[in-house]
């Protein structure tokens, strides 16, 4: 079995024979720091396979100013409903550190889900997680204390990387994923981390205490 493969969320209910056949045709590819595996706007023909590393999607704008998006980390997949629908990928995605990623044509996806019916509920799953990620990261946004917004980000981010929390682009990159300066972003971290709540590392968080983090995400009194 690919057990790279079998930790991708996406794929971990698939059998070890199917497994076997997306690793036959997806043949991993290593790619350095700042690669552009996606470009916003150009057609979205492969599902891209993270298997190792951080990816950070972004957006440049008409006016000259860059949007930073939410960063995906391995092991996942990037930019499902826009290869399932047959349209065109909404950001630019740029490997954050070295990355190990697969290429899977939106074709072979589809044979894959009508040859196995469990996957099609499975993805589906996948995809309203992914809304109502996006949803709680635009009542982040609407919240006006930083140290709230900080800490409810860090509290969903623990969802999918653990107790350690790789910052986008280190407290920079973050501020401009959350619409939120460097200075105040590391402000927020510092009162989290006086808190005991969490530690602060370069490039990192690491959460020492999940009621304490908590607790502040879900302050009105800060």
């Amino acid at each position: 079995m690919d057990k790279k493969l079998a930790a991708v969320p996406l794929f971990s209910m698939l059998e070890e024979v199917r497994l076997e056949w997306l690793a036959e045709r997806c043949p991993p590819r290593d790619l350095p720091e700042g690669a552009t595996i996606a470009h916003a706007g150009d057609p979205a023909r492969h599902l891209v396979i993270l298997e190792r590393g951080t990816l950070s999607a972004g957006y440049d704008t008409s006016y000259g100013s860059r949007v930073r998006f939410a960063t995906a980390t391995g092991p996942c997949v990037i930019d499902k409903a826009a290869v399932l629908g047959g349209g065109t990928h909404t950001a630019t995605w740029t490997a954050s550190a070295t990355c190990r990623v697969r290429f899977l044509p939106a074709d072979l996806l589809r044979d894959l889900i009508d040859e196995v019916p469990p996957l099609r509920d499975h993805i589906m799953r996948h995809l309203s997680e992914q809304v109502n990620r996006d949803r709680r990261a635009r009542v982040r946004r609407a919240s006006p204390q930083p140290v709230v917004h900080i800490a409810d980000w860090i509290a969903e981010s623990m969802r999918t990387q653990g107790s350690r929390i790789t910052l986008p682009g280190a407290q920079q990159g973050l501020g401009e994923e959350i619409g939120l300066s460097r200075v105040t972003v590391n402000r927020a971290l510092r009162v989290l981390a006086e808190a005991g709540a969490i530690r602060i590392e370069p490039g990192v968080v690491v959460v020492l205490n999940p009621e304490r983090l908590i607790a502040a995400a879900t302050s009105t009194g800060r």
